[in-house]
């Protein structure tokens, strides 16, 4: 079969650094790491294991980030991961075979996978404390390589190990507890935006909008505007607003349910000014150029995944007010004194879980489902490009720069392959 592969080496990643500005195409070649090869299908690990056959794999931000060097040579990540990566977690999949411990009703079934490597994929019992809560997303066993029944190598999912292989394959394996079937109802170009919407719907369950009147969602991209479909999904009826530098997101998020959207202007104070005016707060500026506000939003949703954009939603928080960190950003200099001074609430979202709703549990993937069923979440328009396997270097750059191409989710169509 034909997968893409992901293997850096220091010599590779130092080259592709500096050559990087003059010639962007080199993160997409064999010196960047990233190759497309004639692999054989992986191997079930176990009885209860299945292999799927790819229709859609869609490109994540994370797997941007890596291949356009967004992650530092000592990102702590590398513990959870194992090379050579067979890239790709974002998938809807048709089940191919499965081992003896399989029902057979499975087989031939449409399926979105869902692509974590927690205990119970990984075989380990008793499962770690995060995972016996149904909190898989959390599970404390990612880099337990070699560990439990299956002994899988390192890696937080389907995608980041060289295992299981990943939805940027015309096959790969998963655990039967991560397939999740797809309704009929619902289209191979919708379901493959399963994953993302989830991330943002986990983020928005994991926030306290109790008190929440003024919500902003710093960054319109898949999960930014994924987090506004899911505040309006789950009957969140106070104001939102979005922001984002490119101007051609304004109509989707409006579409989603954002009152207002704001494209941020270059300078720091033109920044602030325009908060403080859409929020009534009031801005303070101190030595070397540094703000700060007093009051702003309830909630934030940093989305976007950068320094600067954590550091403004900092200190775009009201007093007492919550900053959920949904983009997978690596960090920099942080200024900190806001999550002390004005006692705010950082939260990490990451990833799915068992949630709970309405009194009962039900995985994230599931409630995705439901909620696209009842019209309640987007349809495959968020769906902007698809390319064949063979143009994934065509496919990986407009998502490098979606706003060159107006780009919300590419994705990899092995369909017609």
């Amino acid at each position: 079969m034909k997968a893409l592969l992901y293997q850096v080496c220091p010599v590779g990643w130092a080259a592709c650094l500096a050559l990087k500005r003059l010639w962007p195409g080199c993160l997409l070649s064999r010196l960047g790491g990233l190759s497309l090869r004639e692999v054989p299908p992986p191997e079930l690990p176990g009885r209860d294991w299945v292999r799927v056959r790819t229709l859609l794999g869609g490109i994540c931000g994370t797997d941007v980030g890596i291949l356009a060097q967004k992650q530092p040579p000592d990102s702590i990540l590398q513990a959870y991961s194992s090379q050579p990566l067979m890239l790709g977690h974002e998938n809807v999949a048709v089940v191919e075979s499965g081992g003896p411990d399989v029902d057979a009703a499975w087989v031939g079934r449409r399926v979105c996978v869902e692509p974590t490597l927690g205990c119970t994929a990984r075989g380990i019992e008793p499962p770690c404390g995060r995972c016996a809560e149904g909190e898989f997303g959390a599970c404390e066993s990612f880099g337990a390589g070699g560990a439990g029944r299956y002994a899988l190598p390192a890696g937080t999912s389907i995608g980041y190990n060289n295992r299981t292989g990943g939805s940027f394959g015309e096959r790969f394996v998963a655990h039967v507890s991560q397939l999740v079937a797809v309704p009929e109802g619902i289209s191979d170009e919708q379901a493959v935006l399963t994953d993302p919407l989830a991330c943002s719907l986990h983020a928005v369950l994991r926030a306290d909008l109790s008190r929440a009147s003024r919500v902003l969602v710093y960054g319109a991209g898949v999960l930014g505007l994924g987090v506004i479909a899911c505040l309006r999904a789950m009957g969140y009826a106070g104001t939102i607003d979005a922001l984002d530098a490119a101007g051609y997101l304004e109509e989707m998020a409006r579409r989603l349910g954002a009152d207002e959207f704001m494209r941020p202007p270059a300078a720091a104070r033109a920044r602030f000014d325009m908060i403080a005016r859409r929020t009534g707060a009031k801005v303070h500026r101190v030595r070397f150029g540094n703000l700060m506000l007093s009051g702003g939003y309830d909630v934030i949703f940093e989305c976007a995944g950068s320094a600067s954009s954590l550091n403004d939603a900092l200190k775009w928080a009201a007093g007492r007010g919550q900053v959920m960190l949904v983009g997978t950003g690596s960090g920099g200099r942080i200024d900190l004194t806001p999550l002390w001074f004005r006692e705010l609430t950082v939260v990490g979202a990451y990833g799915r879980q068992l949630e709970h709703v309405a009194g009962g549990r039900v995985g994230t993937y599931q409630l995705v489902h439901q909620l696209m069923t009842q019209g309640k979440l987007p349809g495959e328009w968020l769906l902007t490009h698809r390319f064949p396997l063979g143009r994934y270097k065509a496919a990986f750059m407009t998502a490098m720069r979606k706003s060159a191409h107006r780009a919300i989710k590419v994705a990899l169509d092995f369909r017609e392959t």
